[in-house]
């Protein structure tokens, strides 16, 4: 499988768990993400980044540089402003995506071992706001 195809099947794994759950969890306390990975299909959107993965919503997904692979390091006020996109209990890894657990005991989608967020001050779809932010955030592509 091409590295896109990949990221495209990741991107529909985020999207389509967390459809159905982003506009009331994007505004809790907790802005924790929550998602059920499965089915197939492509969340992929054109922004001002190029081709980024994205939630059905069209929120962008992001990665971290100061995580260790299959670890996150964002936690208390970054995980306020940088959300994980968490894997139900259920969720299984598949292909690229893996499955992280967080020193909270949550359960933090990964792709290619990077856990995955999305970014608080993304407001619209397509936005990439997040895009380089302390040169250690980065859209997946």
């Amino acid at each position: 499988m091409t590295i896109l195809r990949i990221i495209a099947a990741a991107g529909a794994v985020i999207t389509l768990g967390l459809a159905g759950c982003m506009s009331d969890e994007h505004e809790s306390t907790s802005h924790m993400a929550s998602a059920n990975y499965m089915s197939s299909g492509t969340y992929m959107r054109d922004s001002s980044a190029g081709t980024v993965m994205t939630t059905p919503e069209g929120r962008t997904v992001y990665t971290y540089d100061k995580d260790a692979m299959g670890a996150s390091s964002c936690y208390g006020a970054c995980a306020e402003h940088w959300p994980p996109v968490t894997a139900a209990s259920e969720a299984q890894p598949f292909g690229e995506m893996t499955i992280v657990e967080r020193t909270d005991g949550v359960r933090q989608w990964a792709y290619d071992g990077k856990p995955l967020y999305l970014y608080d001050d993304d407001d619209a779809p397509g936005d990439v706001e997040g895009d380089g932010e302390g040169g250690v955030w980065h859209v997946v592509k």
